[in-house]
């Protein structure tokens, strides 16, 4: 066989590590490169060369560019070049490096470990590493014969090296914490000598406030001697108008919102007078007992105060000069401009007010007619001979009587312009009348009448409107409300609407019939002066929505004069075009029938139709309801079981129909000997139930109870004429505290008790 050695320069050198400066450092930190020999190591050395039978055994640290033998068994040289190095390989490896034949491993048969001294052959390295996960060195076997290395060999070496990386490990803990303490008490000594010769004040300050300790400087710059201000809070020497906004800023900073603050403030000085400083706030955490405090930074800015003061009233005082004598100039000036503007802008506006009067009669969509004292016209707009049919030139200087009034009409027309012209009021004349067209039709008109004086000669101004649309909008109008009207007053609902403020402003005829009213006399009052206080309790959440602008539907009772009555009710918003809600309208059905209804068959759903008592149904609602309360009050229930004894020999000879007053007998006796708490049912047949709670002694009050119950069914010695005696055996069942069983169980326990009890003799009781 032959094998093939590369030559020296072919040598593979291991690669640095992908975190070889961070891996570095922490080596450093150990302090342990070049240092004597340790026992514990060297123990372990020893051992792992006894445990694999291999003259080498090594604890190898890899420096930058060596390997330095920190325990070393069966091997002279305290380091090799890193670049030769097996252990520089082993640190890259996730587990344990094994090399079973360096001359087999392209990686190492050039090595000069191999080829020469020590003639390595098997190696077998396990990384140790820093508390980061940083591998600094390898626990190794080295042997000049080949051999094989088990996984249980592996897991060995993996448990050897756990105990020398264990040591490392400390001794990083330990350089760590010494360089920390060396590194505190400095930064201490720097922070004593600038707490004490700082040129500005500085304090520690609790979260309360409490002057914890402060420098010289700040106690000259205050006037106090260091423990009187130790004895105080900064509460108490800053000035009342500064307080608030500091402590809104320490608050913001205890509450992680902000981390430091500036602020301008006044402290009062131990004489009494005013000191303006510029506080600089942060907040310090003592990691050491878990405490929080306030470093403050102090600095007097009094004097810069007092300049800034002076220079604002010499500021004041040369602007006060400045704006007096421009106000002067400029009073001249604007005197002058004035005087050209006024009758520039008189001008300007005359004419403007002749061309905007122009506009607005030539535009205006109704009738513009001037007439002079005799009532002429002198002036006829376009929209007037759109109206009435006749052109400007036509009316010009005409009568207006004669053109606009019908012939019927023109008398009394007349007389009405002369007395306007007479009286000569300060106010506008309306009136409506049949006004007359060209063409000789007449419409529905709206005359406005108003006298002017211009360059001392009257005139009369006549706007005329078209109001044809109107009365037929205003007819239209009277005839949808007349048609509402019918409509809803034939109804059988109750329909209204009420405005924001819930007064009436429409109830149909059933509305008012269900209240009291009549021929809208409910129209304008408060719905609390019509619908009864209850009734509006309940309604008032939901008037809230409608008037929120949501549509809502609601069961209510309703107190009337001949009785209470249920009703449905549904609330629609009234809404303005933008959105304003301004009332609701309400439209009610009367359920009471259904509602009577639904209550019956509720009642007979859950009572015995013969006696009247709830039945088996509400039975065991009614006692879950009831262990329930027990669980949260922690007392007790009980149970009584009852069966009537004799009672199918009483069906058998009597009848059926003696039998049931037999069992109504027997549910009003239970009824009337029980509490008004206590709830008494028929089961089926012949069996029946009492339900007690709230008992302290649950089975001695149960007792009690069944006690008194067979005494007062014994008493019963005649039913429709009958002579009979009644008997019932009675078990119970009871829970003390609060009761862990189920309705079912309790009823089972009770229902084996009362079996109990006519196996003793009947007309008696047992307890479970």
């Amino acid at each position: 066989m032959i094998l093939y050695f590369r030559e020296r320069h072919d040598l593979i050198a291991p690669a640095l590590h992908p975190e070889e400066k961070t891996r570095l450092e922490a080596l450093q930190t150990m302090c342990v490169l070049d240092t004597p020999p340790v026992h514990e190591l060297d123990r372990v050395t020893r051992m792992a060369g006894r445990l694999f039978d291999v003259p080498i055994a090594l604890v190898s640290l890899v420096d930058a560019d060596r390997q330095w033998f920190k325990s070393k068994v069966g091997l002279d040289a305290p380091q090799t070049p890193r670049d030769i190095s097996f252990c520089g390989h082993a640190i890259l490896a996730p587990g344990a490096l094994v090399v079973r034949n360096a001359l087999r491993d392209v990686r190492f048969a050039d090595n000069p470990l191999v080829t020469g001294e020590p003639h390595i052959r098997f190696y077998a390295g396990q990384p140790i590493r820093s508390l980061e996960g940083q591998p600094i060195g390898t626990l190794c076997l080295i042997s000049p014969q080949p051999r094989e290395f088990s996984d249980t060999d592996a897991a060995t070496l993996r448990d050897l090296a756990a105990i020398v990386e264990q040591y490392f490990q400390q001794q990083e803990s330990f350089m760590r914490a010494h360089r920390a303490e060396r590194e505190l008490a400095h930064t201490q000594t720097l922070f004593e000598k600038t707490f004490e010769h700082a040129g500005v004040g500085i304090a520690i300050v609790s979260t309360e406030g409490q002057w914890l300790r402060v420098n010289q400087q700040l106690s000259q710059m205050l006037g106090y001697t260091e423990a009187q201000l130790l004895a105080k809070t900064f509460q108490d020497i800053t000035h009342p108008d500064d307080l608030p906004k500091d402590l809104a800023l320490v608050g913001q900073v205890l509450a992680g919102e902000i981390s430091t603050y500036t602020l301008e403030k006044r402290y009062f000085h131990a004489d009494g007078h005013v000191v303006w400083i510029l506080l600089t706030v942060s907040l310090m955490h003592d990691e050491f007992d878990k405490t929080r405090s306030f470093i403050a930074i102090i600095n007097d800015i009094s004097q810069r105060k007092i300049m800034e003061s002076e220079l604002l009233t010499l500021q004041g005082e040369l602007e006060q000069r400045v704006m007096t004598r421009t106000l002067e100039l400029s009073t001249a000036v604007a005197q002058l401009r004035e005087e050209m503007e006024l009758r520039s802008a008189m001008q300007q506006s005359l004419q403007l007010e002749k061309e905007r009067f122009r506009l607005t009669l030539a535009n205006a969509t109704d009738a513009f007619i001037e007439l002079d004292p005799q009532g002429n016209v002198t002036a006829w707009n376009q929209a007037a001979e759109q109206v009435l049919g006749w052109t400007r030139d036509e009316v010009l200087h005409q009568p207006v009587r004669d053109l606009i009034i019908p012939p019927a009409l023109r008398v009394s027309g007349r007389k009405g312009f002369d007395q306007f012209i007479d009286t000569r009021p300060s106010d506008h004349r309306h009136m409506q009348f049949p006004a007359l067209r060209k063409d000789g039709s007449e419409f529905p008109a709206e005359l406005t009448l108003a006298e002017n004086t211009i360059e001392g000669q009257r005139i009369v101004n006549a706007f005329l409107r078209d109001i044809s649309q109107r009365k037929a909008d205003e007819q239209e109008i009277l005839s949808s409300r007349w048609r509402l009207r019918l409509l809803t007053d034939n109804m059988p609902g109750l329909i209204c609407h009420v405005d924001e403020h819930l007064h009436y402003q429409f109830t149909n005829r059933t509305y008012e019939n269900w209240f009291g009213g009549s021929n809208g006399s409910l129209i304008g009052k408060h719905m609390l002066e019509v619908v009864d206080e209850t009734a509006m309790t309940v309604a008032g959440p939901y008037i809230a929505q409608a008037l929120a602008g949501k549509q809502v539907s609601y069961e209510n009772c309703v107190t009337r004069a001949e009785g209470t009555r249920y009703t449905h009710t549904t609330l629609v918003p009234d809404i303005r075009g933008d959105g304003y809600v301004q009332g609701f309208y309400l439209l009610s059905q009367d359920i009471t029938e259904r509602k009577n209804l639904e209550n019956r068959l509720a009642f007979e759903a859950e009572h015995d139709p013969l006696t009247g008592l709830p039945n088996r149904r509400a039975f065991m609602r009614i006692l879950h309801d009831t262990i329930a309360r027990s669980r949260r009050t922690a007392l007790g229930v009980a149970l009584l079981f009852l069966d009537l004894d004799g009672f199918k020999q009483i069906n058998d000879t009597l009848g059926h129909e003696f039998g049931d007053k037999v069992l109504q007998t027997f549910a009003t006796t239970l009824s009337h000997t029980v509490r008004e708490t206590d709830v008494v049912t028929r089961l089926a047949g012949d069996e029946f139930t009492i339900i007690l709670e709230g008992l302290d002694s649950p089975e001695g009050a149960a007792s009690h109870v069944a006690s008194k119950v067979l005494a007062r069914i014994a008493e019963v010695s005649h039913i429709d004429g009958k002579v009979v005696a009644l008997r019932s055996s009675i078990g119970i069942a009871t829970c003390t505290g609060a009761c862990m069983l189920t309705a079912e169980q309790l009823l089972a326990v009770a229902d084996a008790a009362m079996y109990r009890a006519k196996a003793s003799g009947k007309h008696t009781f047992a307890v479970n």
